[in-house]
């Protein structure tokens, strides 16, 4: 009998980040919980990259320009089951923190404006929704999961990513958003 041998299946990069996203994703699909991700500071900290994008509407956004806020920036995707499921805690979020000096910055990656525009008029989101048809924002954040977030201060600094999709309504991220907006 003729021993079976063992191959190893040799991946491209580009197929080997796909098939790391489809696990991530279908991983924290499978969790059950809204809270599968997790929120941690980002040392040490640093500029965030830049950000220039448009919205749905052709409104252009620039990081820079929002200095002296605290910047949620959401990565995600219409195609991500844990992306749909964060939004409404991000528009709660959005809600509780509309009389500060906060800002919520929904960036769409690699998708159609007319799919990304269905879909924010049917969740009714109610922040920037903006669009990287080409990924050159999720690149220069060095996205490699949908949804990932990071906090920006008020200096316009990187201080906490969020990998995978979290709870924005929970008093500790609130705690934090407001900490960082008094310093």
């Amino acid at each position: 009998m003729q021993a079976k041998k063992n191959r190893m299946i040799r991946l491209s990069r580009p197929d080997y980040l796909a098939c790391i996203k489809v696990l991530t994703i279908v991983a924290l699909t499978f969790s059950g919980s809204s809270s599968a991700g997790w929120l941690e500071a980002v040392t040490p900290v640093h500029q965030a990259p830049s950000l220039t994008l448009e919205d749905l509407t052709g409104e252009k956004y620039d990081l820079v320009e929002l200095k002296g806020k605290t910047v949620l920036v959401n990565f995600w995707a219409t195609w991500c089951p844990p992306c749909i499921e964060e939004m409404p805690s991000l528009i709660g979020l959005n809600r509780e923190m509309e009389q500060s000096d906060f800002v919520i910055l929904a960036v769409n990656v690699e998708e159609r404006k007319r799919r990304v525009d269905n879909f924010a008029t049917r969740l009714k989101l109610t922040f920037p929704v903006l669009l990287d048809p080409r990924r050159e924002a999720g690149n220069a954040w060095e996205v490699k999961v949908f949804p990932s977030s990071f906090l920006v201060d008020p200096e316009g600094r990187l201080r906490y990513r969020a990998i995978g999709p979290v709870d924005w309504n929970s008093d500790e991220i609130i705690s934090i958003l407001r900490r960082l907006a008094a310093e």
